[in-house]
């Protein structure tokens, strides 16, 4: 290699060298925290931050979602036209022991209570032999919650 070959190299390499520096950012310098010896905290540029993904939907959350909707539009009618005609066979057999006069008074007195703390108050004093946790008595509970 010749000294003209040595010399260019050299400035393509200072070149090179300055082009690196200029896209180069150094990193903040460390700050220390007062309260906690030791402990370095990085300064923050001011540079403003494009909002993110996060950002964005961030309000979505606070939004309504399908299932506030559907619990506002609640069929809140008469606990009769709720039940559907398969339920009312079902709660005639397993609840009211095939006493269709005992069904009809008991949907008529408990569509008279305003809310459901009275109904189940009503359900404990008159049925009190009902097992809270069979299938049956659940779906009853679940169709008068639709009512009030």
């Amino acid at each position: 290699m010749d000294e003209r070959e040595y010399r260019e190299i050299k400035e393509l390499l200072a070149q090179l060298t300055a082009r690196i520096d200029a896209l180069y950012t150094p990193a903040p310098a460390p700050v220390p925290v007062p309260d906690t010896p030791g402990y370095f905290e990085l300064e923050t540029p001011s540079v403003p931050v494009s909002p993110t993904l996060k950002d964005k939907f961030s309000g979505l959350d606070r939004r309504p979602t399908l299932a506030d909707s559907l619990a506002k539009t609640k069929n809140k009618g008469l606990l009769k036209e709720v039940i559907p005609l398969n339920d009312k066979y079902l709660y005639l057999k397993t609840l009211f022991s095939e006493d269709s006069g005992l069904y009809e008074k008991t949907i008529a007195d408990l569509q008279s209570f305003k809310d459901m703390q009275q109904a189940e108050a009503y359900l404990a004093q008159h049925f009190p032999s009902w097992e809270l946790s069979t299938p049956a008595v659940q779906k009853f509970l679940t169709q008068l919650e639709n009512v009030f």
